[in-house]
């Protein structure tokens, strides 16, 4: 079934808008961050780009929401989301250029529906590592929250009615008290309606990415693997380094007409540290093989931040960064039907100094919206933004 998905033809290219920088406030001791689950940093509603995240102007960690209309020549003012210390934002877009942003604060997650909308809290415990999805009508929220010693996942459905945000009950992915942490969950919901929830999970005693699937987000399907296992338990157990050699931080995205495709960190090659990894489920709510994304040219050396997206129309590409040329840049790869491409750096986003923490969307007509961190010790760090259209 994957391979229905014709390639993209080979004299195409993204074309690349200018850079813009989206916080307002910067300064050497200001520090942006960009480290949301799923790494829902940047959403399209309609013709409007909204961008979340952290920083500490205020003297505390607070989380910010700023926008750009289609028409302006820059981001609007951003506006401040939280009250209290605040963590890992994520936003994701409705109709009409609405948006629904959530983030961790006060020892719990908190979402509001923008513009105007009031704060809901989503978790009754202690929670975080909040993210969201939206597609096929639903709008889905998930999260770490605290039971017992550890934490488990939860997922619950958000509805939006007016002007209102309003929460259902949460539901963990199984019954069960956890035996070991879980958290950084991503959320996808297919064409059809169904919803997907990959984390990173601890009870095998290290890091290892499950997924589980739910036709209504109520029930969930016992948890599964996601990365493929070493044989013989693994190359990094046979050497003397553990339980295994880890994998975290997976993404998901909608892909096709009933698709999911996950993407994540895996440090089965530990020599040089994490690679980026995908697998596919192409509507049958399980993943296939494991397939590495970054080329020839990043296998020796460590790739960071990396996402996965695409949309109905059978696009998909991921991000990350990595310092294959000497400092960190964010490359991509596109898949072009049978494997992913050749890795190529986003052009504002290259060159000297360090460009890290991608974020990535694609809109209603398939353009790409990318934000990241550039850093700069002098001027301070500002969170950058650029989008392309394949020509």
């Amino acid at each position: 079934m994957l391979l229905a998905v014709l390639a993209w033809p080979a004299h195409a290219a993204w074309q690349w808008s200018e850079p813009l920088t989206v916080n307002s406030v910067r300064g050497a001791k200001i520090f942006p961050h960009m480290e949301s689950a799923n790494r829902r940093n940047v959403a399209v509603s309609g013709t409007t780009v909204g961008v979340v995240w952290e920083d500490n102007r205020s003297g505390g960690t607070q989380c910010y929401l700023a926008t750009k209309p289609a028409a302006a020549a820059s981001f609007q003012p951003e506006i401040r989301l939280s009250q209290a210390e605040c963590y890992e934002p994520v936003v994701t877009a409705l109709d009409g250029g609405r948006f629904v942003a959530a983030w961790e604060e006060a020892g719990k997650v908190h979402a509001r529906l923008l513009p105007g909308g009031k704060a809901l809290t989503l978790s009754d415990a202690e929670a975080g590592q909040v993210t969201l999805a939206a597609g096929a009508g639903k709008l889905v929220a998930a999260w770490a929250e605290q039971a017992g010693r550890f934490r488990r996942i939860v997922v619950a459905r958000l509805e939006v009615t007016a002007d209102t945000l309003q929460v259902g009950p949460a539901q963990p992915i199984e019954a069960a008290q956890p035996t070991d942490e879980q958290g950084w969950p991503a959320l996808a919901v297919a064409g059809n309606g169904s919803v997907t929830v990959a984390w990173e999970d601890r009870r095998d005693r290290h890091t290892v990415p499950l997924t589980s699937h739910s036709e209504d987000s109520r029930s969930f399907a016992p948890p599964v693997r996601l990365n493929d296992l070493p044989k013989g338990g693994g190359l990094g157990r046979s050497l003397g380094l553990g339980a295994g050699t880890g994998a975290m931080r997976p993404t998901l995205t909608a892909w096709g007409a009933q698709g999911v495709v996950a993407v994540w960190l895996d440090k089965r090659d530990f020599l040089s540290g994490y690679d980026v990894y995908a697998a596919f489920d192409p509507g049958t709510r399980r993943f296939g093989p494991n397939l590495k994304v970054q080329d020839s040219f990043g296998d020796n050396m460590a790739q960071w931040h990396a996402q996965i997206v695409g949309n109905a129309d059978g696009r998909l590409l991921a991000l990350w960064d990595d310092a294959r040329d000497g400092t960190a840049d964010v490359w991509m790869a596109d898949w072009d039907g049978t494997a992913f491409g050749d890795n190529v750096a986003v052009p504002a986003a290259a060159g000297p100094g360090v460009q890290s923490d991608p974020a990535a969307t694609l809109d209603a007509s398939g353009m790409l919206h990318v934000v990241w961190l550039e850093q700069d010790e002098q001027a301070g760090t500002r969170v950058r933004y650029a989008h392309a259209e394949w020509k």
